[in-house]
């Protein structure tokens, strides 16, 4: 559903006005509640470097939101593509410009940018600041992707969009199957079977397996479902073994499956098919792939979507997490008025705003568990359900040349021009020598 200007302002004014007008505020700036002393106010410029696209959208109502409650401010969004969006952060932040006050960060650069020093340590500039930060309403594994290093180290970036994958099926055509919600990838195969033989939809299932990163993102769910890994815990070495070929191979049975060609299938191939009712599961979505599956305008589906996380099979439910973050460059000399800004869009109440007008997948536990916005969005009680159980993509700087390796092995299974087995000594091969740096 797309919302107009008029439509969000109207929303803001009536019914999560009360948000915006009724609640004393949503983030907490300082300890003390007293009323500010009178003097001059100081005006603060904020440059912001950041997502086009969805991202865009949710960001700049924001900043309108902000901008109005807090006139002495002015914000300039600067949007840019994914990987532009990548080499200009990388530039801006190497030459320790202040050009930008705040980054928006995809969580896989995290590791690299905390590695090289380049973001403020945001608990740090807090205390400095007289603010106390609530991290208690993010899932646990979002704190820790924030931090550098990983888990224990300084918060360098504060969760905003809370992507992660989710397990979509057809409801209907399971209830006329007498099949159950699955729980495992062997459910899922099950499901496959009986779907094929029904005839009830073009196809039981697709994914994506394009080379690179789509087939290595829409394959980890199963594979740590399956007890695998890609990188060992200390991040010097493979770590795929025989529960990757088992994994793969398992992949290669739910092809059997899948539409024809589904190894140069990317997200567009398998969201048109999910959403334009061709397919009866796709083994991944993203949030922003069914915020608008219930619209009967853009959906052939409307209400016959059900979600769950993806299943697990030897191990827990394991989907992958790929959360969008702020972050405030060491070089800005706007700090605290940035950080001000990441408390206001982090904070329950606009997350709870965001989702209900603009599909914003939250961050906080608290807005995944309000009546109001799963009535609206019945998708995020499973995304923020997702979020905690989530597994984020292994915390090493040169993830990139890892997934480039991994992937392009994957689709090569796929294509049938390797063996599982062979794939996996291959990539193993060469991620051991990326990780050594080679």
């Amino acid at each position: 559903m797309s919302t107009t200007r008029r439509d969000f302002l109207k929303l803001a004014a009536v019914g999560a006005g009360a948000l915006v007008l009724g609640l004393a505020g949503g983030y907490q700036w300082g300890a003390s509640t007293a009323a500010p002393p009178a003097k001059p106010p100081v005006t603060y410029s904020l440059s912001v470097l950041g997502r086009d696209a969805e991202h865009q959208d949710i960001n700049t109502a924001v900043i309108d939101f902000f901008t109005r409650e807090n006139p002495n401010f002015k914000v300039e969004y600067s949007p840019l593509a994914y990987s532009p969006l990548y080499d200009k952060i990388v530039l801006a932040l190497k030459e320790g410009s202040s050009a930008y006050d705040l980054v928006y960060m995809d969580d896989p650069w995290l590791p690299q940018f905390g590695e090289m020093g380049w973001l403020t340590d945001l608990e740090a500039l807090a205390r400095d600041a007289g603010v106390k930060l609530d991290l208690g309403d993010f899932p646990d594994v979002l704190v820790e992707v924030g931090r550098h290093p990983y888990k224990t180290g300084k918060l360098i970036a504060m969760p905003q969009l809370g992507n992660v994958q989710i397990f979509a099926y057809r409801k209907d055509v399971f209830d006329k199957l007498g099949l159950s919600e699955p729980a495992t990838w062997t459910d899922v195969l099950n499901a496959c079977k009986k779907i094929k033989d029904s005839g009830l939809v073009e196809h039981p299932i697709a994914f994506r397996g394009a080379k690179g990163n789509p087939v290595a993102t829409a394959f980890q769910p199963i594979l740590y479902a399956f007890g695998g890994k890609i990188v060992s815990d200390d991040l010097k070495k493979s770590a795929l073994d025989s529960k990757a070929v088992e994994a793969i191979e398992f992949f290669l049975e739910l092809k059997k499956y899948a539409p024809p060609g589904v190894e140069n299938f990317g997200t567009p191939d398998v969201r048109d098919r999910l959403i334009g009712g061709r397919i009866a599961m796709s083994t991944e979505v993203w949030p922003g792939w069914i915020k608008d599956a219930d619209n009967p305008a853009v959906s052939k589906v409307p209400g016959l979507l059900a979600y769950t996380t993806t299943p697990g099979e030897r191990t827990k439910p394991s989907p992958l997490l790929g959360v969008w973050y702020w972050g405030i460059p060491a070089g800005s000399q706007n700090k605290e008025a940035a950080l001000q800004y990441i408390l206001y869009t982090t904070s329950a109440r606009m997350q709870k705003l965001m989702a209900i007008v603009k599909g914003l997948p939250p961050v906080r536990s608290s807005v995944g568990e309000d009546k109001e916005v799963v009535g609206l969005r019945r998708w995020i009680a499973v995304q923020v359900k997702s979020l905690k159980v989530a597994v984020p993509r292994p915390r090493t700087p040169l993830w990139s040349k890892v997934e480039d390796i991994f992937g392009s092995y994957l689709n090569q299974v796929l294509a049938g021009t390797i063996k599982p087995a062979d794939a996996v000594a291959k990539m193993s091969d060469e991620i051991d020598k990326v990780l050594a740096g080679g």
